[in-house]
């Protein structure tokens, strides 16, 4: 290749090629409206081209709208053309538990987000309003931490709600070792009712002295009072960490 910059191959077009032998310009008008033709030459408005909504003017750009009622219809469903474009509708939340603002579909943004994650926006569960709102991160919802519950996560301003949520049920920050099990698998349902305290600490060998020094570890961990010689405990509830 010699570096030469060829021509539009559109016939009178002298441009550069940007794209697919076409000039910026025809590669868009085609991606637009699937032709490079047109009776109007590129750059100028023309009315082949215009938005189909009522009285509005602009020049098509997707679907056969302009950019305003395409959002529109992709936010709400339906171009709306009685209302006019830049007046802001704040609808909300097409939920009936929610009434947030609407964000895309007619949904707030975490019901959206839920709708994108799982298919379903889960309206039975509920929505934390912590401030800031938090955000989905790996599939685990990342909360503000108000400053008087930082000390159940080594001091930091934001966390995973689940282990949050079991580190104020237990009354003391997780252990290294520590995970937080979802009992349905829905990682964004964090009712402390949904959730399972694990631990995924391990004896490196498997002698039976071993195993007994583990044993008494855990129970010095999680239930000092049998090494008491109480009796009567509630073996599943230990073992979800109560």
């Amino acid at each position: 290749m010699s570096g030469e910059q060829h021509p539009c191959s559109v016939d009178g077009c002298a441009r550069r090629i940007y794209a697919r032998h076409l000039c910026e310009a025809h590669y868009r008008r085609r991606q637009r409206t699937g032709s490079t033709t047109g009776d109007i030459p590129v750059g100028e408005r023309a009315r082949a081209a215009m938005c189909f909504a009522r009285a509005c003017g602009r020049v098509a750009t997707e679907q056969g709208l302009c950019h305003a009622h395409y959002q529109r219809l992709r936010r709400d469903g339906s171009i709306d053309d009685q209302q006019p474009i830049g007046r802001r509708r704040n609808h909300e939340c097409r939920l009936t538990t929610c009434q947030r603002e609407a964000y895309a579909r007619q949904l707030c943004r975490n019901h959206y987000r839920r709708l994108l994650r799982v298919g379903d926006p889960m309206e039975h569960v509920p929505i934390k309003d912590l401030p800031g709102v938090g955000y989905v991160s790996h599939g685990y919802f990342v909360v503000p931490v108000p400053p008087e519950l930082r000390p159940l996560v080594g001091g930091d301003s934001s966390a995973l709600e689940h282990r949050l949520v079991m580190a104020q049920h237990l009354g003391r920050p997780l252990l290294p070792t520590e995970s937080v099990h979802h009992v349905n698998g829905n990682r964004l349902d964090n009712r402390i009712e949904n959730l399972e305290l694990w631990n995924s600490s391990q004896p490196s060998g498997q002698r039976v002295s071993d195993k007994i020094s583990y044993a008494v570890h855990l129970l010095r961990q999680y239930a000092p009072h049998l090494l008491a010689g109480k009796t009567g405990v509630d073996y599943s509830s230990t073992a979800n960490g109560i």
